[in-house]
């Protein structure tokens, strides 16, 4: 008789990639909450937003857990590095005249708003965990 719980007992590589999809989710949720404004321009209609940035992280993450259900991990961890990289290229170029300006003290006196680093830190987050669960084991053999 075999032990169920050695059946379901998983690899820590499927629990990364499980962090990875939660924070490109949370990046995209925070993203739409904040309406992707920082500093002063959360005075104005959000420069900083782009509406393919949340849809990325937060479609990637979906189809990443669909993924994942089928059993697909290997496909699931590919998705799930993709989409936030290139919401990361999409972000990185509409916040490139916000950084700038914080950077060189233009406008942005006080450094870089919360609100900012708390996004690049979900979004870094998400980065670096589906970048490890690309090369970790994910799946055991029967």
């Amino acid at each position: 008789m075999s032990n169920p719980q050695a059946a379901t007992k998983k690899p820590l590589g499927f629990y990364v990639l499980c962090l990875a999809a939660l924070a490109a989710l949370a990046a995209g949720i925070y993203f739409i909450v904040i309406h992707g404004t920082f500093g002063l321009d959360s005075t104005h209609n959000g420069v900083c937003w782009d509406p393919l940035v949340p849809g990325l992280l937060i479609g990637g993450a979906l189809i990443a857990a669909g993924l994942t259900v089928l059993n697909r991990t290997g496909l699931a961890s590919a998705v799930a590095l993709a989409a936030p990289g290139v919401a990361l290229c999409v972000f990185v170029h509409k916040c490139y005249w916000y950084v700038v300006d914080v950077f060189m003290g233009i406008d942005e006196k006080h450094g870089f708003d919360p609100k900012f680093i708390t996004f690049a830190i979900l979004l870094a987050a998400a980065i670096v965990l589906a970048e490890a669960a690309l090369y970790m084991k994910k799946t055991r053999k029967r």
